[in-house]
């Protein structure tokens, strides 16, 4: 916990008055002053400049696609990421102004591999050109260790992981585990290898900000295993997945549980409310699955709705009182020798 949420809760026990509460965030410099207000301001200006150059590049190949021969409109793209990349190198080591701008070149080699294969029409397939893109944007990457640029870069990956499914070699040797099929094993096992790096080399005190990607990881991880579950547990698999296979539905429930496992006992651990708070609705979603498959009647309406609010209820009590007493405890063990 940092110093600011330690006064916070000093503040809401009553422990630190009004008075206290706001000499002691003018002290430690946690107040917003008129610097702080400058330098947000001109990192949403950067931020926003940024966004607009890439924007405005795209627009500038969209509306003048036709009139330009191809040799030029691959230079436009070439000129554009060669600047970028000047700029790059021209600003100050570890300043937002370079992460930005190497954030601003991997998003650029994408546009450039865009206009390549549109202007020449290479025949390539789709899942290439993202797979290319994140192998130039990888080196930029981790030149800038930004959050944002990892963030883009996982995206990129992603893609081309999911458009490279369908021409997966092994594809058919899992003809018969259709869930596992379309469960997209490699986009689960990238995204959980990245959850782990992340949280390997990022401590649960860091600001909530720093806590963004593992949090997203965590939440598209979470959809990703839930949906197939539930699907298994209310007895739509064979509507969704195709045949029914007993050992393939047995071994997706294995995966989902054991990740929820793993889940609850690592996030307990880190205190980390959100990511704790994932897998427990994930179990609840699959709870009411499963009592949805036994309960077509309408007559089970009312009670599995109220059954339901009663469920995120207890989960929402349990978390609330974890929360509790997370926040009384780390101030005593931050301030202990």
């Amino acid at each position: 916990m940092n110093a600011r949420s330690i006064l916070d809760h000093w503040h809401d026990t009553g422990a630190l008055d009004h008075q206290g509460y706001r000499q002691a965030l003018y002290a430690l410099h946690l107040a917003p002053d008129a610097a702080r207000w400058r330098q947000l301001a001109a990192r949403l200006l950067l931020i926003g400049g940024v966004l607009c150059v890439l924007a405005g590049t795209l627009m500038l190949f969209a509306s003048n696609w036709l009139a330009w021969p191809r040799l030029a409109r691959v230079g436009a793209a070439e000129a554009g990421w060669l600047a970028l990349l000047a700029w790059a190198f021209m600003a100050r080591p570890d300043s937002q102004a370079r992460r930005w701008a190497l954030f601003a070149v991997a998003t650029m080699a994408g546009i450039w591999l865009a206009v390549i294969g549109q202007a020449y029409q290479t025949g390539a397939d789709a899942w290439q050109l993202f797979a290319l893109w994140a192998a130039l944007a990888l080196p930029w990457t981790l030149l800038a260790n930004f959050a944002p640029l990892w963030g883009l870069w996982i995206i990129i990956v992603s893609l081309a992981l999911q458009l490279w499914l369908p021409h997966a070699p092994w594809r058919s040797a899992l003809s018969t585990w259709d869930p596992f099929d379309n469960a997209n094993l490699p986009l689960i096992g990238f995204w959980l290898a990245a959850l782990i790096v992340t949280e390997w080399r990022q401590s649960a005190a860091a600001p909530w900000t720093a806590r963004i990607l593992p949090r997203l990881l965590g939440l598209g991880l979470t959809l990703l295993l839930t949906i197939q579950a539930c699907m298994i547990l209310a007895g739509a698999h064979s509507r969704v997945f195709g045949e029914y296979s007993p050992t393939a539905n047995g071994l997706v429930l294995l995966l989902w549980l054991a990740c929820v496992g793993a889940a609850l006992y690592f996030y307990s651990l880190r205190r980390d409310l959100l990511l704790l708070a994932l897998p427990l609705f994930s179990v609840w979603a699959a709870v009411l699955a499963w009592i949805a498959n036994f309960t077509h009647d309408n007559g089970w309406l009312y009670p599995t709705a109220l059954l339901a609010i009663g469920g995120l209820g207890g989960i929402a009590w349990w978390l609330h009182a974890r929360h509790r007493q997370w926040q009384t405890a780390s101030p005593l063990e931050e301030l202990a020798p």
